[in-house]
């Protein structure tokens, strides 16, 4: 959008206007006496003349035409963002201990159906910023919080069970995730925490880290995820004495999944606990969540100015110079 910054100067073209009035009068009232002559030829090189002689007055009208139009700062505006915006700040901290290799939710197993939701559920959250933290026996940032949904996606599908060690570090995953929320400027800020067990690894306790999240005011959503009173399946990687080959037995345990511990944690930062014993029942824990955190944020808008004031300028100031020049020089000479 083209907008000019000082749109006052254009009453400097009241006086332009006034001066050509007046010029054109004075010049009718000096050719007037010719205007009934007989001789055709002489009327007509008198007209040629006349017609000569304005030409140094168009270009100097059209200079101080566009020198005004420079001083009036013409600008382009293009915005850059809308005025308002729909989202907050998400970190979801994904448990990825061995455990979450269970395969209660098959045909696949706890930690696959988990990001393949959560993968859905960052579509659907457009203009949320998204931040991604595994954790097992210790906790790590996986992607920082960002508006860039394929890099987000990307990363969900390289994550891989095990890959933080042995354990369940629940704390220290909360106290990750504030980390990367602590200095956000949203107005809501969330933590959803994915897991299957309890806390057995870290030295950060999950009630401390819990505490921390309510004094940055982040709520914690927690997500259980597994079966109940009943022994599942787990896949597991031994070495075969015999052979020295890496092989895979099925091993069934009970799980256990410290319910309170959740729901404490959720109800300190004023977030929910929820649990999910099945692929179905998650995917409605996410929907659910997607329907609480919705909240209206006004985001700054945010324009780009760029001045268009010198092309008329400098055409203005050519164009008078010529002016100046022409009727001095060669229309004074063709009029004469």
């Amino acid at each position: 959008m083209i907008t000019f910054a000082s749109p006052l100067f254009f009453l400097i073209l009241l006086a332009i206007v006034l001066r050509i009035v007046l010029l054109k009068k004075d010049r009718l009232e000096s050719l007037g006496s010719f205007e009934f002559s007989s001789l055709n030829l002489v009327r007509n090189q008198r007209s040629l003349r006349a017609l000569s002689s304005s030409i140094p007055l168009i270009l100097e009208t059209i200079g101080w035409l566009l020198l005004v139009t420079a001083l009036a700062r013409p600008q382009r505006v293009t915005s850059i963002a809308s005025d308002d915006r729909l989202g907050i700040d998400i970190v979801l901290a994904i448990d990825s201990s061995g455990s979450m290799a269970a395969e209660d939710f098959r045909p696949r197993n706890r930690f696959t159906v988990a990001t393949d939701l959560i993968s859905k559920f960052v579509d659907g959250r457009v203009n949320d910023r998204i931040g991604i933290v595994t954790f097992g026996a210790r906790a790590a940032t996986r992607v920082p919080i960002t508006y860039d949904r394929e890099i987000v996606r990307e990363r969900l599908d390289s994550f891989q069970i095990g890959e933080n060690g042995d354990g369940t570090a629940i704390g220290h995953a909360i106290a990750t995730s504030v980390n990367r929320l602590r200095n956000s400027k949203s107005r809501s800020k969330v933590i959803i925490l994915v897991t299957d067990g309890v806390n057995n690894a870290g030295s950060i306790e999950p009630a401390t880290a819990a505490a921390l999240a309510a004094r940055y005011g982040i709520r914690i959503h927690a997500i259980g995820v597994g079966s109940r009173d009943r022994e599942v399946p787990i896949p597991v990687k031994v070495q075969n004495r015999f052979t020295g080959e890496i092989e895979t037995m099925i091993q069934y345990v009970r799980g256990e999944l410290d319910e309170e511990l959740m729901t404490a944690i959720s109800r300190e930062t004023g977030g929910s606990y929820f649990r999910a014993t099945d692929p179905t029942a998650l995917e409605r824990v996410f929907a659910r969540i997607d329907t609480l955190e919705r909240v209206k944020l006004t985001a700054p808008k945010l324009t780009r100015v760029d001045e268009l004031f010198r092309v008329p300028l400098a055409w203005s100031l050519a164009l008078l110079a010529i002016s100046i020049l022409a009727g001095e020089t060669i229309w004074m000479r063709l009029t004469a």
